[in-house]
C-alpha cells in the first residue's frame, strides 16, 4: 500500500508535465475585427488572421458565451456591404500557432476606436 500511495503522486506529476505544454496561455490579441458577411467574423492582428466564427459552422469555442456589451462598435463600424463591414477591436482567448491563426477559446472581445488601428503601423489597412 505505501509503495503504490508513493507512486501516485510520481504518476500524476508526470502527466502534468506532459499536459502543460498543451494548455495555451490567455492572450490578448488587437486587430482589425471583420465581419464581412453573415456569421463570418474574424481578426487581423499584426501575427495572423484569426478565424472566430463561420458561417453555418459557428463560432469557436466561448464565441456564444460573450458578452457583447464591451463589443458596441456603434460610431466605431464602417459599413462595406450593407451593414457588414470591419472595426477595430481586441480580443482575449487562448490562441494556437499564428502560423494556422487558430482560435482555441475566446473570452473577451471589446471595441475600440477606429483610429487605434488606423494608427498601428504593425496592422496593415482592413481587408488588405
Amino acid at each position: 500500500m505505501t509503495a503504490m500511495a508513493g507512486c501516485l503522486p510520481k504518476a500524476l506529476c508526470a502527466a502534468l508535465v506532459v499536459l502543460v505544454p498543451v494548455v495555451a496561455a490567455a492572450e490578448t490579441r488587437c486587430g482589425w475585427f471583420a465581419n464581412p458577411t453573415p456569421g463570418n467574423f474574424w481578426l487581423t492582428d499584426a501575427d495572423a488572421t484569426w478565424e472566430l466564427s463561420v458561417q453555418g459552422m459557428g463560432g469557436v469555442p466561448g464565441w456564444d458565451d460573450l458578452d457583447w456589451g464591451e463589443a458596441d462598435f456603434t460610431a466605431r463600424w464602417v459599413e462595406v456591404n450593407g451593414h457588414y463591414g470591419y472595426g477595430c477591436a481586441c480580443i482575449e482567448g487562448s490562441f494556437g500557432a499564428a502560423a494556422e491563426g487558430t482560435v482555441l477559446r475566446i473570452t473577451r472581445l471589446r471595441a475600440l476606436p477606429l483610429s487605434k488601428c488606423e494608427n498601428d503601423p504593425a496592422l496593415a489597412g482592413p481587408g488588405e
